[in-house]
């Protein structure tokens, strides 16, 4: 017997298996024999983790925890797997066999049970189970932004191609430069749209370098690095401010945002950055965002004819990444508000603040 062929049947055969290949396991057992046997007899098939600090950053397929520490992790694990929505992040309850009153509430967050004695004949399948529907959904998510960025890049690319195309024409026959103008400011938006797409897929298919950043210095680089037009920045945050975050990835949420502002007012703005109790904003006293029914975050929406209608989008990706809320609301002045909750602050001195990439 080979050792494929015993690996397979101590999993119960290999009918409607998929490839284990890369797929993140992470065992949270509070009984630490029971969770390095179980990691024993799993390693051979997946990438094993027992480190919690896998809950925040969401790298893992599949979660096999105790009731204890489903108790202690809860608030983690629902974040993680809003996180992850539409993408289906299974978890998966071992319980004591005495354990017979369960707590509906568990299942807003748990997908499946089981009771130890864990035997492997009964857990390879069911792991199997859940982790074929997470490939799944991550094959529909996947295959619906492509479909969704694809129309985008057809619809948006087409009309400055043709501008640019139409011009050239124009120029080669009159010899006019207001001609060729016109084709190059066409082309700088393709341009500008070719950037804003990949940095949109960039948020969704690369993992986020997490570490302690200086939150004002990230937001005076991305400042410096915009056309911000005859416009202020105000800094409301003291310089010592610390979060966790992947300094490229919060420099492009900031630089976004700026973008934002300046570009949906005729009118120079200031734009004030400013803490709050679990994060900061970012807000101007512009003429505000005019009502819609649709979603502002939304990929490819823009009230601006110049617009991309990526910057929010990629807003809100960068936020997701990071496990940050974002919302937009309106400031006491007037003008737009974002507000970035759900950020973990630093104490002074407690780290090397860093930030440079």
């Amino acid at each position: 017997m080979t050792p494929n062929q015993s690996r397979k049947e101590s999993w119960g055969g290999d009918e409607g298996r998929g490839s284990a290949d890369n797929m993140r396991l992470l065992l949270l057992l509070s009984n630490g024999k029971s969770g390095r046997v179980l990691s024993e007899k799993l390693r051979p098939e997946y990438d094993i983790s027992t480190d919690n600090s896998a809950l925040e950053t969401g790298d893992f397929d599949l979660c096999i925890l105790d009731a204890y520490s489903l108790e202690q992790f809860r608030t983690q694990l629902v974040s993680v797997k809003q996180s992850e929505e539409p993408v289906f992040l299974p978890i998966l309850l071992v319980v004591s066999p005495e354990w017979n009153q369960i707590d509906p509430s568990v299942f807003d967050i748990v997908d499946e049970v089981i009771t130890v004695p864990l035997v492997l004949e009964e857990l390879g399948p069911r792991i199997e189970s859940l982790l074929r529907n997470r490939r799944l959904s991550q094959d529909l998510s996947q295959r619906d932004q492509v479909e969704q960025m694809a129309a985008i890049i057809s619809h948006d690319l087409r009309n400055p191609l043709s501008v640019a195309r139409g011009n050239l024409e124009l120029g080669r026959e009159s010899g006019s430069d207001e001609h060729l103008e016109k084709a190059s400011d066409a082309l700088d938006r393709m341009n500008t749209l070719v950037e804003d797409l990949l940095s949109f897929a960039k948020q969704e298919y690369s993992q986020p370098d997490i570490g302690p950043v200086s939150l004002s210095d990230v937001a005076v680089r991305s400042w410096n690095q915009v056309e911000t037009q005859s416009s202020d920045l105000k800094m409301d945050l003291s310089e010592d401010t610390a979060v966790l975050a992947d300094a490229s990835r919060l420099q492009e949420l900031f630089s976004n945002l700026f973008r934002n502002a300046c570009e949906h007012n005729d009118e120079a703005v200031t734009i004030t950055v400013g803490p709050l109790q679990t994060g900061f904003f970012v807000e101007d006293d512009g003429d505000g965002i005019t009502e819609t029914s649709r979603d502002i975050f939304e990929t490819g929406y823009s009230t601006n004819v110049d617009g991309t209608g990526f910057g929010l989008a990629i807003v809100k990706r960068i936020a997701d990444s990071h496990s940050w809320d974002v919302v937009q609301t309106e400031c006491p002045g007037g003008g737009a508000r974002f507000e970035v909750t759900g950020v973990q602050f630093l104490d002074d001195g407690s780290a090397t603040v860093g930030g440079e990439f």
